[in-house]
């Protein structure tokens, strides 16, 4: 493979990009039959009963009667000691959301992810699914095309930005090939690593490749169709465009709601004083106890999630509203005990629940022109954009997911509510979205930092900007203490800060009395005043100096520097 390397870097990660595509379309075919057998070797041997699938629902025109199932939380206990054990003993990193750990190694760990998590979380994730666990099979398919990205890059020693840019198309693979959603899944890709308005732009075009593949993979084993089939009715008069936009809001109310019951109760979970296997049993006896009641919450959801688009008619209104709740309380009990799968299929669940029961509501109150179909499909949108803080890509996401292309216009406006409403609610929260592993934007991620302070070393180093206490009290400021310092660009210069201490032999000294080669002193930061020094200037204890220096000339300067531990010394 050593051929790669020899590549442009262009042409390199396209080639890689149709690699990870193909990983993708085959990753989720092999998850989703591994999904369907822990159902059958699990819930439905336990519990008699089957998940409702989307096909399933296009047959039915109301919700299926369920009598009350005692055996239902047998199956998902038994799901949750099998996912504890599973992943507290091989993967502990396996646990949660596979979307955020994707999110994660991207900004925290070099774009590396251990070879075991994708084949722990896959397993894991189905059998948590599969048992009754309320969760999306979204989180491990992205997982396991982000991991082989991740493997990839290693092996191939590729450089750590291009690592990175492996875990990103890894992900849009799987989730191109799970919710048929090429397009919104690439841009998904670049835009959920940040909960501002940011995107990692240079990945979508290789996020886009391998996407695609994914998307013609699944296409070709399963068809061509949208995820969801919407009915053949309009979608409501121009003048009902209000009503979309009050449903932005209140999908921004549950937005910012979600986030903050999803770690509440994960953290409540952390606190408990039982071995962390053994959690995930606890949280899948409270789903099974949940679930005799409301067995519409257990698994991915999708098939009500069909009813929902169907009219809104299927299910009555106070079941609607029951079910938006207790989606919300399951999926947090699920994941946040420990089990594995993912948030966005559930976040979709509350939000085609809430449209389908706010369109019922303004039906009883005679305002029959608004659809039931519009609205669960735009509140689908709404709840997910507003609490992943993802507003771009879930409108393109769910118009491919649906095949609502009809829909953009109300969409937009309620995505757009949703977003600024949730933001505005949760902008001091300690969990403002969905994706703990989020940053707000490029330059608080660690993925750019050495860029970013490297750009600002040439400034200094040229003297384009001025040393002050916001500088000295930043992350360049902590870079530039260390022993590595900021390399500078175009140079074998490095830019330090270091601080005259006590005892110095060079306090009293001019600058042009040092008599180092490769270095000079670019300011000097003394009490509240910057200087910039010439050759004259005597250095003073306590004066931070930013330097730049060759690294040997850096380490001289450090050596005479140090304080002298002989109390009559005198200068060199």
């Amino acid at each position: 493979m050593r051929w790669l390397l020899r590549l442009d870097r262009t042409a390199r990660l396209v080639i890689l990009s149709l690699v990870l595509g193909v990983v993708g379309g085959a990753g989720a075919q092999l998850f989703l039959w591994l999904l369907h057998l822990g159902e059958a070797l699990i819930y439905t041997p336990i519990t008699g009963a089957h998940f409702l699938s989307v096909k399933s629902a296009l047959a039915l025109e109301q919700a299926p009667a369920y009598h009350l199932n005692w055996r239902i939380p047998l199956a998902t206990t038994a799901g949750g000691l099998l996912a504890g054990f599973l992943v507290y003993t091989f993967a502990p990193e396996a646990e949660g959301h596979g979307t955020d750990a994707a999110v994660k190694a991207f900004h925290q760990t070099k774009g590396l992810i251990r070879a075991r998590v994708p084949l722990v979380k896959t397993i894991a994730s189905a059998i948590t699914i599969g048992s009754g666990g309320s969760a999306g099979r979204e989180g491990p398919t992205a997982q396991i095309a982000a991991g082989v990205g991740s493997i990839l890059g290693k092996l191939l020693r590729l450089p750590e930005d291009e690592r990175r840019y492996m875990v990103l198309m890894g992900m849009a693979a799987g989730l191109s090939a799970i919710f048929k959603s090429p397009l919104g899944t690439a841009i998904f890709s670049v835009e959920i690593l940040y909960s501002g308005m940011a995107f990692e732009g240079a990945a979508l075009l290789y996020c886009v490749i391998a996407a695609a593949v994914a998307y013609a993979i699944t296409g070709a084993i399963e068809g061509w169709s949208p995820l969801f089939i919407l009915p053949t009715e309009g979608f409501g008069a121009a003048g009902d465009l209000a009503w979309y936009g009050v449903l932005g809001v209140i999908s921004g109310l549950v937005a910012a709601l979600l986030p903050t019951v999803f770690y509440g109760i994960r953290d409540q979970f952390h606190k408990l004083h039982i071995p962390n296997h053994f959690k995930p049993a606890l949280g899948g006896l409270v789903v099974g106890i949940i679930g005799i009641f409301l067995p519409e919450v257990l698994g991915g959801g999708y098939g009500y999630m069909q009813l929902a688009l169907q009219g809104g008619t299927a299910i009555a209104l106070w079941l609607l509203l029951l079910l938006a709740l207790f989606k919300i309380v399951t999926l947090s009990l699920t994941i946040g005990s420990g089990g594995s799968g993912g948030v966005f299929a559930p976040s979709l669940y509350i939000g085609a629940m809430l449209g389908a029961a706010l369109a019922m509501l303004l039906h009883m109150f005679g305002i029959t022109s608004i659809s039931s179909t519009g609205m669960a499909v735009v509140g689908m949108a709404a709840v997910f954009a507003g609490a992943a803080r993802v507003p771009i890509a879930t409108l393109v996401m769910v118009a491919e997911m649906t095949g609502g292309y009809h829909l953009i216009m109300p969409t937009m406006l309620a995505v757009a509510l949703s977003y600024l409403v949730q933001f505005g609610l949760t902008r001091h929260a300690k969990y403002p979205t969905l994706y703990e592993a989020q940053v707000v934007a490029p330059i608080d991620s660690p993925a750019h930092l050495e860029l970013y302070t490297q750009v600002a070393g040439d400034l200094l180093r040229h003297r384009d900007v001025r040393l002050d206490e916001d500088i000295l009290a930043s992350q360049l400021a902590n870079q530039a203490g260390s022993v590595a310092g900021i390399r500078l660009g175009g140079t074998h210069e490095r830019l330090y800060r270091m601080r005259l201490e006590a005892g110095s032999p060079l306090a009293g000294v001019q600058i042009r009395s040092l008599g180092i080669n490769d270095l000079l002193i670019l300011a000097i930061l003394r009490s509240d005043r910057q200087i910039v020094p010439g050759g004259g200037t005597v250095l003073q204890v306590g004066d931070e100096l930013v330097i730049a220096a060759v690294p040997h000339a850096m380490t001289v300067f450090r050596e005479k520097a140090a304080p002298s531990s002989k109390p009559n010394a005198t200068p060199p």
